[in-house]
């Protein structure tokens, strides 16, 4: 039998932790208040934190632990390339031909006119926003971080970053919640498939 990884089920606690409280928050605030709510927390060091968090869930820690994995774990590469090729296959296939009419949050509530606060510098996207491709990428990247450090606080850890991107989609204004949920649920999913097909070579 195929012993999970004491990382990768810290990760997953963390993870089915955040879409509870995710789900709790999308079934108790209409969109609106999903938004302002968030958007009401705004501070300069805020700002400054969830862009750095967004970055993480873009392409250059991905080329980092490929170039690790070349280097230190050569058989990680096949199901790290796989994992990443899925995860980014779905979330595409999902934003541009299942549900290419998703607005986002600016263009969704633009004729409103209620005032937004904007973070200076970050700019407004306007479509695909279901699902939200960083969360999904931050999900499905971090958690290869824990497995190769594998240890329990290093699941638990890459989780909480991994919410954070899911969390800076939000807060800039970027995606809804319920886009987030479905972003980190594709990315984790797609790396544990993985990582249950390719387990003999990832625990070589």
């Amino acid at each position: 039998m195929k012993r999970m990884s004491r990382a990768l089920v810290a990760y997953w606690i963390v993870f089915l932790l955040f879409e509870l409280v995710l789900i709790m928050y999308i079934a108790v605030f209409g969109r609106f208040d999903q938004m302002r709510i968030v958007n009401n927390w705004h501070a300069y060091q805020l700002d400054n934190l969830f862009q750095l968090l967004t970055f993480a869930g873009e392409l250059l820690i991905p080329i980092l632990l490929l170039v690790l994995f070349f280097v230190k774990k050569r058989t990680w590469v096949k199901p790290f390339l796989i994992s990443y090729a899925s995860s980014t296959l779905v979330v595409q296939g999902l934003k541009h031909l299942v549900f290419p009419l998703e607005l986002r949050p600016y263009a969704f509530f633009k004729s409103m006119g209620f005032n937004w606060y904007l973070v200076p510098g970050v700019e407004m996207n306007e479509y695909f926003s279901f699902p939200s491709g960083h969360t999904a990428a931050a999900w499905f990247c971090f958690v290869w971080i824990a497995l190769y450090v594998n240890k329990r606080w290093s699941g638990v850890l890459m989780a909480i970053l991994a919410c954070g991107v899911g969390i800076s989609r939000v807060y800039l204004f970027q995606h809804f919640p319920v886009d987030v949920a479905a972003g980190a649920f594709i990315g984790i999913a797609c790396s544990s498939i993985i990582y249950y097909v390719y387990h003999e070579d990832i625990t070589a």
